[in-house]
């Protein structure tokens, strides 16, 4: 026997990546869904608290819709220069993130295979991907110093070969 009602389960974060798709990626499919609900006889105000649309986005799709036709729905073509560094640039940053290294600029710049952009659009790119930060040194004149540095020495020693130590 089938339940009466079957809700999806999202959490957090699942839900935040499908509500992202729904704005980003297939943002396309959703003027499409706004058309058919609109079609079954919701209200724009109904359709954009639904798909998290504001209501005058809705209408627009919908006034786009009545006027092209399927075509209308798609992305017109926009102004402006594409981003320095093409459209994969970002994915690419993040997978060599996922290496552990000493990672700057320049370094990431030279592992990229060194494109024709400036270490400056590099770093802004980088900081799309990640939470990049220098370390700071919070206790320089520290009177425990020595103690501190030799009980991270043993604890280092006391590692088994080939561990990886993220500082």
């Amino acid at each position: 026997m089938r339940p009466a009602c079957v809700f999806a389960n999202c959490p957090g974060p699942a839900y935040q990546h499908l509500y992202h798709l729904l704005h980003h990626r297939w943002r396309e499919a959703a003027r499409v869904v706004m058309v058919l609900l609109s079609a079954a006889g919701l209200t724009a105000g109904e359709i954009g608290e639904l798909l998290g649309y504001h209501p005058a986005t809705v209408r627009r799709w919908i006034h786009r819709y009545h006027a092209d036709g399927p075509a209308g729905l798609a992305d017109r073509p926009r102004s402006g220069r594409p981003r320095t560094g093409g459209p994969h640039l970002g994915e690419r940053i993040r997978r060599l993130l996922t290496r552990p290294g000493p990672w700057t600029a320049r370094r990431i710049w030279r592992r990229l295979g060194r494109p024709k952009i400036s270490p400056r659009t590099v770093y802004r790119r980088t900081c799309e991907q990640a939470a990049w930060r220098r370390p700071r040194l919070k206790a320089k004149g520290d009177p425990n110093r020595r103690r501190t540095l030799a009980a991270l020495r043993r604890q280092l020693r006391a590692l088994p070969g080939g561990s990886v130590v993220l500082a």
